[in-house]
């Protein structure tokens, strides 16, 4: 009866006993280590993490490389622009930058103001006026607003402001942005008027002739635009 007992206890014994991998596992001498940390973590977990990541370094890079922000302009005033030479400063042009630039202290967007008038060559007055800032814009409709805007008031009010007349949007060309164009009808001489902004300019044309329509200006202005603005170099 013994030995059928221990026969059966070592068959029940050998049943239990672990197979494959486990009998192993089992029977090794040395304590077996845990699993890596990587190993333990659920696979959606780690996948998510390598995403957030990427992110990481994506920003990181563009922050300090200024990789995917758009490109920067200033405004560069060129002496000549199609058949318009620059003039001297008159005394209305050297009246102007110093009102602007008395009311640019309140305004931090701007860094750089750029007066200047033009006409044809030799003439003595100037039928072309340009105004251009430089400085950080990003809503570019607001900054158009601001000027038609200041210039706007209801018609047939007792004041020497002109009123705005004909406003209207106009392709801005391969520089982007916006450009709205008007006649801004002043008591003495209309005077048709073009102002463009993007992300760092702003820029107005006025004829002060009033001879051009606000389409044919806005066809000039863009070669204007495309002669004064040019890429900002760090």
């Amino acid at each position: 009866m013994q030995s059928d007992d221990t026969t059966g206890s070592e068959s029940a014994q050998g049943a239990e006993e672990p197979s494959g991998l486990r009998a192993i596992w089992a029977n090794t001498l040395e304590p077996v280590a845990p699993l890596p940390w990587y190993r333990r973590v659920p696979r959606n977990a780690l996948i998510a993490a390598g995403v957030v990541v990427g992110l990481f370094a994506a920003v990181t890079v563009a922050a300090v490389t200024g990789f995917g922000a758009p490109t920067r302009h200033r405004i560069v005033l060129a002496d000549r622009i199609g058949d318009q030479v620059r003039l001297p400063d008159e005394d209305s042009i050297l009246t102007l930058r110093a009102d602007i630039e008395r009311q640019m202290t309140a305004l931090r967007p701007y860094r750089e103001l750029t007066v200047a008038g033009y006409g044809p060559a030799g003439a003595t007055e100037s039928t072309l006026t340009l105004i251009g800032l430089t400085g950080s814009f990003p809503d570019v409709r607001r900054e158009l607003d601001k000027y038609f805007g200041t210039e706007t008031q209801t018609t047939g009010a007792p004041s020497d402001d002109p009123v705005v007349v004909g406003r209207q949007d106009y392709p801005a060309g391969p520089l982007g942005g916006a450009m709205d164009c008007a006649v801004l009808d002043f008591p003495a001489v209309p005077q048709t008027t073009c102002a463009w902004a993007d992300g760092s300019t702003v820029g107005i044309v006025v004829d002060e002739t009033g001879a051009s329509e606000p389409g044919e200006l806005a066809r000039r202005t863009l070669d204007i635009r495309a002669a004064v603005e040019v890429e900002e170099k760090d």
